[in-house]
């Protein structure tokens, strides 16, 4: 499938880039699935997906990509969308989503999961996170872990917490959240956690892997 895409890529002159963001290529595959695959004569279900992702054992997350500290925070849905109309002219570090052409329905009032990342280096730090294809964060309440996904098949332990009853209930509650957004969630690096402005802002969709 790789050297399929890459070769169609070549031919329009495309430079392809492995990365689970392609989240309107899921989302279609996903569609197609349901409408079109499952009703074919010969659909076998239960067949191992044709674009399987590996959910590889993370990795130690490189020095250059450290912070000093982090917090769970949210954002209601309204102060998300107002934050992406003005992207470009917000941040300088980041990437976006098309939240109209997702079409997910999501009340304006539903508080969005994020993670704060503060840094006295955040300039450099939001530079070196825009080099990668940040695709999610999540949770590991089972080892006390964030766990950063980029391009197509890499994580890397982004942070660690230790484990009480209520650092594993604030995580539990984080990955809810996310549930309850259709897995909507940004990473937003700051100099000041306190401070509201953001040196780098990525909009994420966790979405489970295309079924085909």
């Amino acid at each position: 499938m790789q050297t399929i895409i890459t070769k169609a890529c070549k031919e329009l002159s495309i430079k392809p880039i492995p990365s689970k963001r392609c989240v309107s290529l899921l989302l279609w595959l996903e569609e197609r699935y349901e409408t079109l695959y499952t009703r074919h004569p010969g659909f076998q279900k239960g067949s191992k997906p044709f674009l399987a992702l590996d959910d590889p054992f993370p990795r130690a997350l490189p020095e250059n990509l450290f912070g000093d500290r982090w917090a769970f925070v949210q954002l209601p849905y309204s102060a998300v969308r107002e934050e992406i109309s003005s992207f470009n002219e917000k941040f300088a570090f980041g990437a976006s989503l098309d939240l109209d052409l997702l079409g997910l329905e999501i009340d304006d009032n539903t508080l969005i999961p994020g993670l704060a990342v503060e840094s006295s280096r955040a300039m450099p730090l939001a530079a070196w996170m825009n080099g990668l294809e940040v695709c999610t964060v999540e949770t590991d309440t089972a080892r006390g872990r964030l766990l950063l996904s980029v391009g197509i098949s890499i994580r890397y332990t982004y942070a660690t917490y230790q484990k009480t009853p209520v650092a594993t209930q604030e995580a539990e509650a984080w990955e809810a959240a996310k549930k309850a957004s259709r897995g909507l969630h940004f990473l937003a690096i700051q100099e000041d956690l306190d401070g509201e402005d953001c040196i780098g802002y990525w909009l994420l969709l966790d979405l489970p892997p295309p079924p085909v």
